[in-house]
């Protein structure tokens, strides 16, 4: 379905100035209020879990805030979430993904079968697959218990699934079984984990 062209166009610029005013406004206010705009950060970081981490400083992660890589960041991922067309128990998009191998597959395969925190791991932005697939190998050295595989360059994956930054799903079938809300500060693994275990019983 989707919005119409022009529509679609207008919602970004109704974005775009949301953001523009949010960010200035986050801007003054941590420059006058430092302190009270931190606990507030803080705050919300422990909802979301992201502030429990022992290896993610507040001061890695809250000056970042309301710069301008912050802001295109932010707009990107919000232009992208107005496309956004999956449901949970609708058909799972069949995005195109490339192994670490370098062989290229789709999503439905494996069930037959710009902005950054300060301190964070240095990936720079891809510029070929290859740049892809060899910061895909910093998450292998972690021994994930999953495949890994990357999306193209073209990045048709994260767009068919609102993924940008992350986003949480299980598919099964070729169906949506649950969606998570967008990252970083609104997905729940544990939500993941309840899925997966009734998923088991």
């Amino acid at each position: 379905m989707g919005l119409p062209r022009a529509g679609l166009w207008l919602k970004r610029l109704w974005v775009f100035l949301q953001l523009t005013v949010q960010v200035a406004v986050g801007k003054v206010l941590l420059t006058l209020f430092p302190e009270r705009v931190k606990q507030h950060i803080l705050a919300l970081g422990q909802k979301t879990g992201i502030a429990r981490n022992p290896n993610f400083a507040h001061d890695n992660w809250i000056p970042t805030f309301f710069s301008t890589q912050y802001f295109w960041f932010v707009l990107k991922v919000y232009w992208q979430r107005l496309e956004d067309t999956t449901e949970p128990g609708g058909l799972a998009p069949n995005g195109p993904v490339v192994h670490l191998s370098g062989q290229r597959c789709d999503i439905w395969d494996f069930m037959q079968d710009g902005w950054a925190f300060k301190n964070n791991v240095n990936i720079r932005n891809h510029r070929n697959l290859q740049d892809r697939l060899q910061a895909a190998h910093l998450l292998l050295d972690r021994s994930p218990q999953c495949p890994v595989v990357v999306d193209t360059m073209q990045n048709q994956s994260s767009q068919l699934y609102a993924a940008l930054p992350e986003r949480l799903y299980v598919l099964q079938e070729g169906r949506i079984l649950y969606k998570g809300k967008p990252g970083p500060w609104n997905y729940d693994p544990e939500e993941v984990r309840a899925v997966l275990e009734k998923l088991r019983s």
